[in-house]
């Protein structure tokens, strides 16, 4: 079973041994489906800016996606 790690961009480092790096995947995302996400992150404004900091909001509008296997 694949898991998004959500909240591990909001607390976690690059080499952070609590998140299991060797078993992240990266899955690169077509133009289409990045623009449909950055729209659906568009309608969560009160989240934008307070609890998910510009710098966090960035992992999930990259061009692909990680999970962990």
């Amino acid at each position: 079973m694949a898991r998004f790690p959500i909240w591990a961009w909001h607390w976690a480092r690059p080499a952070d041994p609590r998140v299991p790096w060797d078993r992240a995947r990266r899955v690169p995302l077509p133009a289409a489906a990045r623009d449909r996400k950055e729209a659906a992150i568009g309608c969560f404004t009160g989240q934008l800016g307070t609890i998910l900091p510009p710098e966090t909001v960035a992992h999930f509008t990259r061009d692909q996606e990680v999970f962990l296997l």
